[in-house]
């Protein structure tokens, strides 16, 4: 059946590797049982004496390998980068060529998505060749994408992603043909370039609220920065997820709502940072640089790119209500301008520059794909995710 059906990819999305290695460093590289076996058959201290002695692979722990294909992992070096990084290039690759390395290095950054209308494609936003827009568009890749498709398809021959239960909201059910004509309205005001990606992106909230109450007219957008205690301690659960101040142990990346609320009711709401907190009182007194085309393009292509590619509700996320799961894209909106802001804030910089979005960008992305959201977690987010006076609040505030 996955095989029959279309394969969709977006328009004005680029890739090419720009060979800076940036892509393998700060996660781990998981391995299938058939990788850890042809690539840990070598030698590797007799290919280069920097790998003499060394552990270069692990097992994984029983919760890392659950509901994957994967049994082992690479070791990262000390540097946080992966030991076959060799002045910016695959050592394994260059020995053995593509097709030996691990199956997750061969298909990065090209992913997958089945829906009832086809397979959409999209690329990661950790590869810093996809944050610069580099090289070809992915529309005139299709032969290398469909040959990507096959690579996924063996490795995840159970990926068929539910998307019998979609809802508008809570209580509202709604058809994947309803969803695609919300969907192409959506994508329709994101590139309204004539706007600024914030005022889209609220434009898209309005369209869907419409939906719940024919006429209903749109709050007015706050004139001055006014979180509320809820929208504040809302913002650093998120933040804990997203952009953790250490490293993150076991489900420690997912929404917690027992953490949610005694942070809530105990704790003050700073964002934690690596090196301290920031209060949203100091992030809201440095600029953001409103207008800047290339920051513009970045954020309206990460966003086009997770709504083409069904990766914000339903089955996509958390089987999310399409508005809770655009809402939620708003509040990372919101967490991408703080974040990006502290990055400005730590080197004294009294405005944002692109190379803060990037990173911002780049560290989210490691997070989302991490991130797990369970049914408890997922009905809160409903809760607190259907205003669109409060992410009005948010992007008002930030």
């Amino acid at each position: 059946m996955t095989q029959e059906l279309q394969l969709h990819i977006p328009d004005g999305i680029n890739y090419e590797c720009t060979g800076c290695g940036k892509c393998c460093t700060g996660w781990t590289v998981p391995m299938t049982p058939d990788d850890y076996d042809r690539v840990s058959s070598v030698d590797w201290g007799k290919e280069s004496p920097r790998y003499a002695g060394q552990e270069l692979f692990r097992e994984l722990k029983d919760y890392e390998k659950k509901g994957t294909p994967y049994s082992h992992a690479i070791r990262p070096g000390g540097d946080g980068y992966c030991p076959f990084l060799v002045d910016n290039l695959c050592f394994v690759h260059g020995q053995y060529g593509s097709k030996f390395k691990p199956s997750m290095c061969q298909l990065f950054p090209y992913c997958f998505n089945e829906t009832p209308s086809g397979i959409y494609a999209t690329v990661s936003f950790v590869s810093m060749g996809v944050l610069y827009n580099s090289g070809k568009s992915l529309t005139e890749q299709r032969d290398y994408l469909e040959e990507k498709l096959k690579a996924f398809q063996e490795l995840y021959p159970d990926h068929h992603p539910n998307w019998s239960d979609l809802k508008l909201a809570v209580g509202m059910p709604m058809t994947w043909d309803d969803y695609l004509v919300h969907e192409k309205q959506l994508v329709s005001l994101l590139q309204d370039r004539s706007v600024s990606i914030e005022e889209r992106m609220l434009k898209g909230s309005d369209y869907l609220c419409s939906k719940l109450a024919a006429g209903s007219p749109a709050p007015s957008m706050p004139t001055e920065p006014c979180l509320k205690k809820l929208d504040k301690h809302l913002l650093v659960a998120l933040h804990k997820m997203y952009f953790p101040s250490k490293p993150l142990g076991k489900g420690e990346c997912d929404f917690n709502n027992l953490r949610f609320f005694y942070q809530f009711l105990y704790q003050s709401p700073k964002l934690a940072f690596p090196t301290q907190k920031f209060s949203f009182e100091e992030l809201q007194e440095i600029d953001w640089p409103s207008g800047d085309p290339e920051i513009e393009d970045l954020l309206y292509r990460y966003f086009f790119s997770r709504i083409f590619g069904k990766l914000y509700f339903g089955a996509g996320f958390g089987q999310l209500s399409l508005i809770t799961g655009f809402h939620h894209l708003i509040l990372i909106l919101g967490l991408v301008k703080l974040q990006a802001k502290a990055w400005a804030l730590t080197r004294e910089a009294p405005i944002v520059s692109l190379l803060d979005v990037i990173t911002t960008v780049r560290e989210l992305e490691k997070r989302l794909g991490e991130s797990r959201l369970g049914g408890y977690e997922a009905a809160v987010w409903e809760l607190l995710m259907q205003s669109r006076s409060r992410v009005r609040r948010v992007l008002a505030s930030v």
